[in-house]
C-alpha cells in the first residue's frame, strides 16, 4: 500500500518493500506477468516523482487498510464468495497463505527439493525463520496423497508394513 515509485524497479523486475514486519526491508521479484501489468499501470501515469506513491488514491495518498478491506469484501460479494464474518474469512491474509501453499505444491509437482526451497519461500515471505513459513504450509488434502506416494517410493522398504492375519 505504501510502495513509492522509487521502490518499484520495473526494468529489473524487483520491488523494494520497506519496513515490513520486524522493521526489515526486502526485495521481492514478482512474476513476469505481474511485472508487465505493473509496467502498463505505471505507464498510465507517465513520469512521476520518485517519492510519489506507486498505487495512489485520487488524492495522491496511500490507500488505508480499511479501504483495501472494504474493496476486498466488495470483490468477494461480486464474485459470490461468501464471507464467514470477522476473522473467519476469506481474509486478505488468506491470499498470502494460498500463495505459500500453491508455491509449495508447484515445487513439489516439479520434483524440487523442498528442503532446499523452503528457505527461499521463507525469505520471499519475509519470515525470520522457517518456523514462520511452516505455519503456512500445513498438510493439505490435495498434497497428502502425493507425499504418501513419494515417501513410499523412497522409504517403503524401510518402514515395516502391518501384515494382515
Amino acid at each position: 500500500m505504501r510502495l513509492r515509485v522509487a521502490d518499484v524497479d520495473l526494468n529489473r523486475g524487483v520491488l523494494t518493500v520497506r519496513e515490513t514486519k520486524f522493521g526489515k526491508d526486502r526485495l521481492v521479484p514478482p512474476a513476469v506477468p505481474l511485472v508487465q501489468r505493473l509496467q502498463r499501470f505505471a505507464a498510465s501515469f507517465g513520469t512521476r516523482p520518485s517519492g510519489a506513491y506507486f498505487f495512489p488514491t485520487l488524492h495522491g495518498r496511500p490507500w488505508s487498510i480499511g479501504t483495501i478491506y472494504h474493496i476486498y469484501r466488495e470483490l468477494l460479494l461480486r464474485c459470490a464468495i461468501s464471507h464467514g464474518g470477522r476473522g473467519k474469512g476469506p481474509r486478505l491474509h488468506d491470499l498470502r497463505h494460498t500463495f505459500a501453499v500453491h508455491t509449495l505444491l508447484r515445487w513439489y509437482r516439479e520434483g524440487a527439493d523442498l528442503n532446499a526451497k523452503l528457505p527461499v519461500l521463507a525469505t520471499y515471505l519475509g519470515h525470520q525463520s522457517l518456523m514462520g513459513t511452516q505455519r503456512y504450509l500445513h498438510l493439505t488434502a490435495e498434497l497428502f496423497p502425493q507425499i504418501t506416494v513419494r515417501a513410499n517410493a523412497a522409504f517403503g522398504d524401510v518402514i515395516p508394513r502391518r501384515i494382515a492375519s
